[in-house]
């Protein structure tokens, strides 16, 4: 197979979203499709990329549903005003694995990459969690349904699957992860964000785009500098009475749009550009529905058993922060230096626009081995529905 190199990397800043009050969202005007095509357009415009050279696009979104359905990918396609016109002869698809579809884009473009079917490619993920919002809504739309058949299964409990604050509970009561934990595990994320913002880290992934009122939105709008564990200790829990977890130790509502550039060795000697890194090893799992949360870790030791390494060997692991839970028994199953695991903060302070999540964090990874000069990193989620993703990535 052939390698597979990340070429560039960049993002939306996230903002807050709130399906009642899309006053406090930046993106709230905005298509998810038409905010992701604004990211494709500055990556290729500072890459002095030809949009001809683009063979394939693979996008990720967690809601395909409504205007999030992008007709097999080519809204976002369209929508760019440098692939658009240019690019027609550019496949593409739109991949739904709930939080992991931006991860799931990557290993799509990955192995087009690897087949020799192509050798440009660009994954990216796009949610407006305003616009579209998460489940119970969809539900009762009826834009989400659930078979019947299902509803009645002895081996299923349904209604802790599909809510994922529900296994969030699960799984800290199975790994003896306990609320105050839980709390100072999400006060060090945004304290980590914050100081990353203020050193400058995510500038040269997070882009200043135009939304449709002309102002340009270019800060994360959900990092709390100002919070403490006094203020995190106060808030009650969301999904059980005696429960632990809480909205300030789950990911909160975000909308954003993420993008990664992908090439072949001949691709990168041809268009005379430096990689960030080489991908390594993609891995999927199935774990149990009502704890989807273990997923993560699970993909994690499937991804470095694929790639012949240990965990100790890896420098950097962006490790999603759906709720601090699933990094906290990660970090606990996988035996983990929490000094490695993060470092910039993490879906509790920046937020987690589901399908752009995979793709910032990948992309996050590279750039944190750079900074640090690591090796080897590991990009992990859990997944909705009771799976895990996980890639590995190599510093050149």
């Amino acid at each position: 197979m052939k390698a597979v190199y990340l070429v560039d990397y960049g993002r939306s800043a996230f903002s807050r979203a709130h399906p009642r009050k899309p006053e406090v969202d930046d993106w709230a005007e905005t298509r998810g499709d038409a905010l992701l095509a604004q990211v494709i357009d500055t990556l290729l415009e500072r890459r002095g990329l030809d949009p001809l050279a683009v063979e394939d696009l693979s996008v990720g979104c967690a809601l395909p549903v409504k205007e999030q359905w992008s007709f097999g990918g080519r809204y976002p396609l369209w929508l760019s005003q440098r692939l658009g016109p240019h690019g027609r002869d550019c496949a593409s698809r739109q991949i739904d694995q709930q939080c992991g579809s931006g991860l799931a884009a990557l290993r799509s473009a990955t192995r087009e990459i690897q087949a020799g079917a192509v050798e440009v490619a660009i994954a990216g993920g796009y949610e407006n969690m305003t616009r579209v919002p998460m489940g119970p809504a969809l539900f009762k739309e009826g834009a989400l349904t659930t078979p019947a058949a299902l509803q009645a299964a002895p081996w299923l409990e349904l209604e802790v699957a599909l809510n994922m604050g529900l296994t969030a509970e699960r799984l800290a009561q199975a790994a003896g992860i306990g609320r105050d934990e839980m709390d100072e595990f999400a006060l060090a994320s945004h304290r980590r964000a914050a100081r990353a913002d203020a050193e400058g880290r995510f500038g040269g992934e997070r882009l200043a785009l135009t939304n449709p009122a002309g102002t340009v939105v270019e800060r994360d709008a959900n990092i709390r500098p100002d919070t403490s564990l006094e203020r995190l200790s106060a808030l009650a829990p969301v999904f059980l009475d005696d429960g632990r977890v809480t909205a300030g130790n789950s990911s909160p509502l975000t909308s954003g749009a993420a993008a990664t550039l992908l090439m072949s060795p001949g691709a990168l000697e041809r268009h005379g550009v430096s990689p960030l890194a080489r991908i390594v090893a993609f891995a999927d799992v199935g774990v149990a529905p009502e704890r989807m949360g273990a997923g993560a870790a699970a993909a994690a030791e499937q991804a470095l058993a694929r790639a012949g390494l240990v965990a100790s060997q890896i420098d950097a692991w962006e490790i999603n922060e759906a709720f601090a839970a699933v990094p906290l028994h990660a970090m606990c199953k996988l035996k983990l230096d929490p000094a490695r695991v993060n470092v910039w903060g993490g879906a509790l302070a920046l937020g987690h626009p589901l399908g752009a999540t995979g793709i910032r964090l990948a992309g996050t990874l590279a750039r944190v081995l750079a900074s640090r000069g690591g090796r080897y990193g590991c990009a992990t989620a859990c997944v909705g529905g009771g799976q895990g993703i996980a890639m590995i990535l190599e510093r050149l």
